[in-house]
């Protein structure tokens, strides 16, 4: 079905536009997308613009200028099946980049724009072959490709705010802009919500957009919870720039209804006695960099990034209570304010801890140089080792469960919440405030000694 519209000016003239319907006071675009690039727009069925004016000879204009540009995009999905819709912009970008032009409202250099000119118009003597009727009446479209006539319509447009460019405003001005790993999980999560709707112009998102991105999402087989995780980044994006450009729109993400949310989750696990048992006498037994990275997992319930990601300094021994400090680092920041905290070592941990020391090198700045170089903790590696060589001992558990397994631990010795807290880096993010070195730390190493697997 094929949206239009037909009124009626006066007595003599009939308007008829196509694609377009009224809501309110405004006309909006609506486009089905070809039946064959479906599945390049990962599962949307129509392009649907907000116009904002109900101004009849804005909104023919408009809807001429948003017809040759699906019409272009379309051309070059079919030309170039590595493309994604979102990507024909970027394509267009790199073209006119190769002249040192840029879009609006950079300054472009006469050279420049005459040479890309230039090149284009000898496509266009080509296509006339000495024809002066088709040279003058030749429509852009008749002898460019689609991405050569959005290069030309993108450094003629005045520039257009959208989600892309909001993204990097929220990235700019994050403490975190210069941590790589929250980088790449915010860009990705927002490249999710590009591939459903494109790159609009940020204020043509609306709810719609926002509902149909959980859709999709859930249509491609992710889990309730990751979409949660994606949406939070995208909702972050919006109220940043909400504010920073003073705008008085609504946040079209905020309070999402997601499905099922959660029922979908699988329930992690936790290794049984039997298991650690093995699992120490095997870390003993082997008695390697990785095998001590894993013990000291096992009685500091810590994640496999916190422990990656120690210095060298970060283990202190023979100072009367031995003990490891997580502290956030570049190259390993922590997740929250509760995460940075002492905790005593017992039990295997102790034991690791000392075969690192003794095993340093002269000059050795961190604990496992095998996977942390200063720049980047490869905690990732790690934990495929570590995940491969569990199932090897027939464990099918994952290191991430000896977090999990450690609360349980504590839980079932009665320990208060509180120390559980602590311990783990759970909870408020001034729970720490309570434990202090000294006494504090031998509370806490009371209460693990009494999880502590003995072999």
């Amino acid at each position: 079905m094929v949206l239009s519209i037909k009124l009626l000016l006066g007595s003599l003239f009939r308007v008829h536009i196509r694609y377009i319907y009224s809501r309110g006071n405004n006309y909006y675009y609506q486009r089905k997308i070809p039946r064959d690039l479906l599945h390049r727009y990962a599962g949307s069925s129509h392009i649907k613009v907000n116009l904002k004016t109900n101004d009849l000879k804005q909104v023919t204009t408009q809807v001429s200028v948003l017809n040759k540009q699906y019409e272009s995009t379309w051309a070059s999905l079919r030309n170039n099946l590595e493309l994604k819709p979102s990507s024909v912009r970027g394509v267009a970008i790199k073209l006119f980049s190769q002249f040192g032009l840029k879009t609006q409202p950079s300054t472009n250099e006469g050279s420049g724009t005459d040479q890309f000119v230039d090149t284009l118009q000898q496509k266009r003597d080509v296509y006339a072959q000495g024809d002066e009727d088709a040279y003058l009446n030749s429509s852009l479209e008749g002898f460019l490709d689609p991405v050569e006539v959005e290069a030309l319509r993108l450094i003629k447009e005045e520039p257009k705010f959208r989600f892309s460019d909001a993204l990097e405003v929220y990235l700019n001005g994050h403490a975190k802009k210069n941590n790589e790993k929250f980088c790449t999980y915010a860009r990705r999560a927002c490249n999710r919500l590009i591939e459903v709707i494109g790159d609009k112009e940020f204020v043509q998102i609306v709810r719609a957009d926002a509902n149909e991105f959980i859709s999709k999402e859930l249509e491609r087989g992710s889990k309730t919870t990751t979409v949660e995780r994606h949406i939070s980044v995208i909702k972050a994006v919006f109220n940043v720039v909400i504010i920073e450009r003073e705008l008085s729109q609504t946040n079209p993400f905020m309070k999402l209804r997601i499905p099922g949310l959660g029922e979908d989750s699988k329930i992690r696990g936790t290794f049984d006695f039997t298991q650690l048992s093995t699992l120490i006498h095997e870390c003993k037994r082997k008695n390697d960099d990785v095998r001590w990275l894993l013990a000291l997992q096992v009685d500091l319930g810590c994640s496999l990034s916190e422990v990656t990601g120690l210095a060298l300094s970060d283990l202190r021994l023979n100072v009367g209570l031995s003990y490891v400090s997580f502290k956030p680092y570049p190259w390993r920041p922590l997740k929250t304010k509760s995460s940075t905290r002492s905790v005593p070592l017992v039990g295997v941990s102790l034991w690791a801890a000392y075969r690192i020391v003794e095993s340093a090198k002269k000059g050795q700045r961190y604990a496992f140089p095998r996977y942390n170089n200063g720049i980047e903790c490869k905690a990732n590696y790690a934990s495929d080792t570590l995940n491969k060589w569990i199932r090897s001992l027939g464990i099918g558990k994952t290191t991430h469960e000896l977090r999990h397994t450690m609360r349980d631990r504590l839980r079932n010795a009665n320990a208060p919440k509180s120390t559980q807290d602590t311990i783990g880096g759970w909870g408020r993010e001034d729970i720490g405030d309570a434990y202090d070195l000294g006494d504090g730390l031998n509370q806490l190493k009371g209460w693990l000694h009494k999880v502590v697997i003995r072999d």
